[in-house]
């Protein structure tokens, strides 16, 4: 895993640039042990959503971790576990913790001027999928449905489902990018964890 203290240190500071090397740095691995654990990919996204929604928050701290790798997995480790232990409503949990995180650095006006931005954005972006990924992303992503009861739904292999929502979240993801290119790093990952 490629870090050093610096860029904890520019991190530290406040720097988003470090803060997106860092991300990239991480996020496979962290996905991978949570996908181990939960065997479901939707999940183990949210969760590097948030463990790095936490890093941010805690961001001041990072100078005094001693095993910066040790310290990420605990907090993937315990969100994941968290959300296991709330079953279907973990989507609610993460965004009400991610929410109150964040609501210590920006004023509730500010967070609700860009979250009604993003719904408004995310809500364009879905509306240019083609139908079948729109179908799709509906029935995953907003009535929680496994693949398997999409795809009976659909009348289409659970490959077939999961190729459109891959597809469509890509296609979302892309768009949503390119048109908040000025949002800071942070809000966006809360936004992918509560939304998407």
């Amino acid at each position: 895993m490629k870090y050093n203290t610096e860029l904890l240190h520019r991190v530290s500071l406040g720097d988003e640039i470090a803060f997106r090397k860092l991300f990239d740095a991480f996020h496979p691995n962290v996905y991978t042990t949570v996908f181990r654990i939960t065997n479901d990919e939707y999940i183990a996204e949210d969760v590097v959503q948030d463990t790095f929604l936490k890093v941010w928050m805690n961001r001041v701290d990072l100078d005094e971790i001693e095993n910066f790798e040790g310290w990420l997995y605990t907090i993937a480790r315990n969100i994941t576990f968290n959300i296991l232990k709330k079953g279907k409503n973990y989507k609610q949990y993460l965004a009400e913790e991610g929410e109150s995180s964040l609501l210590r650095i920006y004023s509730n006006t500010d967070y609700d001027v860009q979250d009604k931005d993003f719904q408004n954005l995310l809500q364009k972006a879905i509306h240019r999928l083609p139908p079948k990924q729109q179908q799709t992303y509906k029935l995953l992503k907003e009535q929680y449905l496994k693949r398997k009861e999409v795809a009976q739904i659909l009348n289409v292999s659970p490959e077939t489902v999961k190729y459109n929502i891959d597809q469509a979240m890509k296609s979302i993801r892309a768009y949503c990018l390119a048109h908040m290119k000025d949002m800071p790093l942070v809000l966006l990952l809360h936004f992918y964890s509560k939304y998407f």
